[in-house]
């Protein structure tokens, strides 16, 4: 335990706790902050696809938790659900600001492409992924770039883990009908 009474990440501090103690002692906060921070920065540059950009919005999301942390309330969701909302919502204005939300790519355009077949099947899986729409892009963002579990993504969109199986499998139909028309058709089995 740390001076000012909170335990560091990692030793099994009950976090609802540490978002009460947050409320009033900025030091819990900073605690919430360094284990989640990358997960939300990482979420968020998956989105944008700008790694200044993700930082600006980021810094935005942490903002706002800072000021709304008196009135979030503990329902027995995980903080970093209220955080991925934040920060979903916050990217989407960037879209609307931008007039991007057809084109929100989920994999950054500046990362290093890996040689050969692997690249093709990158650039294919960004252009498959950049035809889904905004939403089904968030929904395979949050499942498989920020590896929230069906519960927490339905706890980060508002509704039930039902209807997540149901987006996610919708979702994933949709991508693999893009992957198909973006490569020769291969035999099925």
């Amino acid at each position: 335990m740390t001076a000012g009474g909170v335990n560091p990440p990692g030793t099994g501090h009950d976090e609802d706790g540490l978002v009460e103690a947050a409320r009033t002692d900025r030091q819990a906060f900073g605690v919430l902050y360094d284990r989640h921070f990358d997960a939300i920065y990482h979420y968020i540059a998956r989105r944008v696809g700008d790694a200044e950009t993700a930082e600006d919005i980021a810094s935005h999301v942490w903002e706002r938790a800072l000021k709304a942390i008196e009135r979030y309330e503990i329902r027995g969701v995980p903080f970093a659900a209220w955080l991925y909302r934040i920060a979903g919502n916050l990217v989407a204005n960037h879209h609307r600001r931008n007039r991007l939300l057809s084109l929100v790519p989920l994999l950054p355009q500046h990362a290093a492409a890996p040689r050969h077949e692997a690249a093709d099947e990158h650039a294919a899986l960004r252009t498959a992924l950049g035809r889904l729409s905004p939403s089904d892009q968030e929904l395979l963002c949050l499942c498989y770039d920020a590896g929230l579990s069906p519960a927490e993504i339905a706890d980060v969109l508002d509704c039930t883990p039902a209807a997540v199986h149901k987006r996610l499998h919708r979702a994933r139909s949709r991508l693999r009908h893009h992957l198909e028309g973006t490569h020769a058709a291969a035999p099925s089995a």
